[in-house]
C-alpha cells in the first residue's frame, strides 16, 4: 500500500479488472476481498502488494479488513466493487430474478460503506441490474445509501466503448460522495470526438497467428504495433504470454469459416440446425468495429476476425483493455 495515494478497498475483486482501474487512476488498493480460489489466484499474480483476503464477504467483517491493512476507516477514500451479476444479467435466463442468492451481496456491500464510511463508493454490476424487480431493487439500494450520508448517490449507465475501450460493454455504477459534489460523468470522446478503438486497432498485426491449436502460452510479437492501443497496451514488452485459445474439433473450425465477419450463429443457422437466444453464439468479429461484450468469451463461442478459431486469452484480455503484462495464474 502506497500511503501517499488515495486509499482504495476492492470488495468481490475477481480477477482484478476494477482494482487494476483504480491504480490507473491513481489510488493504492490497499486490500481486496474475493471467494473464488481461481479468481483470487490470479488477483494475487497481478496485484502483489495489494492484500487479499479469499473468504465469502459475509464471514468477514469491516473491523478484520481495515485491522489486517493497518489502517482507520477514515483514512479509507474508495469503496468499491462489482457484487456477483448471476441475477442480474440479461445472458443468464435459468436464475435472473429477484430471487437468487447472489442478489444479496449487493447489500453486503452497503453495509460495508456503511461501516467505513469511505469518502466515496462505487458499486457496478450488469446493465439488467437496474431493471430487476421492476427498478425496486436500484431504488430501494439508492434510497438506502441516501441514509448513511451518500445524499447525492445515484446510478449511471456507461458504454466503456465511449472511453477508448476497443468493446462496447454497457454497464451500470452506483456513485456517491459523502461531500454534497454530485458525480460528473466524463466526457465520453470515442464514437464523437473521435472514432471508436476497433477490434483491428487492438489485436490485429502485432500478434503471431496461431497455425497449430492451441497455441504457445509464452511466444514472442511478431511485429511492432501497428495502432497507438496496441503500443499503449504492449507498454514496451517484449514476451507475448497467455495467446492460446481452445483446440475446437476440425468441425467446428469448419462451421467457423461458414460465418462472416460481424455475423453470428443466425447466419448459418439452416446449415447446423440450431436455435438459440444470444446474439453472441458463434460470432465472428468485425474488425473495423468494437467488439460484443466479452463475457464468457469461450462460452458464446467468439470467433477470430480473420482466423477460423476462437479468440485467445490475450486477444480476449487485450478487448477487456488489460495490458500485455497482466496474466492469468497457471
Amino acid at each position: 500500500m502506497i500511503k501517499n495515494k488515495p486509499i482504495a478497498i476492492d470488495l468481490f475483486c475477481g480477477a482484478g479488472g476494477l482494482s487494476e482501474g483504480l491504480q490507473m487512476a491513481g489510488f493504492s488498493v490497499a486490500a481486496a476481498v474475493e471467494n473464488d480460489k481461481n479468481a483470487a489466484s490470479t488477483y494475487k499474480k497481478n496485484h502483489p502488494n495489494t492484500l487479499l483476503i479469499c473468504k465469502d464477504i459475509s464471514d468477514l467483517t469491516a473491523n478484520e479488513l481495515l485491522d489486517a491493512i493497518g489502517v482507520y476507516s477514515s483514512e479509507i477514500d474508495v469503496v468499491a466493487g462489482g457484487p456477483p451479476c448471476q441475477g442480474f444479467s440479461m445472458a443468464n435466463g435459468h436464475s435472473r430474478h429477484i430471487n437468487n442468492a447472489n442478489n444479496g451481496f449487493v447489500w453486503h456491500f452497503v453495509e460495508w460503506v456503511k461501516k467505513i464510511k469511505p469518502k466515496a463508493f462505487l458499486m457496478e454490476n450488469v446493465i439488467g441490474f437496474a431493471a430487476i424487480d421492476g427498478g425496486r431493487l436500484k431504488d430501494a439500494l439508492l434510497n438506502k445509501f441516501h441514509e448513511i450520508g451518500y445524499l447525492n448517490a445515484d446510478i449511471y449507465t456507461i458504454d466503456a466503448a465511449n472511453y477508448g475501450v476497443p468493446q462496447h460493454r454497457r454497464r451500470v455504477f452506483l456513485i456517491g460522495f459523502l461531500n454534497k459534489n454530485k458525480y460528473k460523468i466524463p466526457k465520453q470522446k470515442f464514437g464523437a470526438e473521435k472514432p471508436f478503438i476497433t477490434v483491428a486497432d487492438a489485436i490485429i498485426g502485432d500478434l503471431p497467428t496461431i497455425e497449430q491449436l492451441p497455441g504457445i502460452n509464452k511466444t514472442y510479437y511478431i511485429d511492432e504495433p501497428i495502432s497507438y492501443y496496441q503500443c499503449k497496451i504492449r507498454n514496451n514488452k517484449k514476451t507475448l504470454f497467455n495467446h492460446i485459445t481452445t483446440n475446437c474439433a476440425e468441425h467446428i473450425r469448419e462451421k467457423f469459416s461458414w460465418i462472416s465477419q460481424g455475423c453470428n450463429w443466425e447466419s448459418i443457422k439452416d446449415r447446423i440446425g440450431i436455435k438459440v437466444q444470444y446474439s453472441s453464439l458463434y460470432k465472428r468479429l468485425d474488425p473495423n468495429k468494437p467488439s460484443i461484450t466479452m463475457s464468457n468469451y469461450r462460452k458464446s463461442m467468439i470467433i477470430h476476425p480473420i482466423e477460423n478459431r476462437l479468440l485467445s486469452v490475450r486477444e480476449a484480455a487485450r478487448l477487456q483493455s488489460f495490458p500485455d503484462d497482466l496474466a492469468k495464474a497457471a
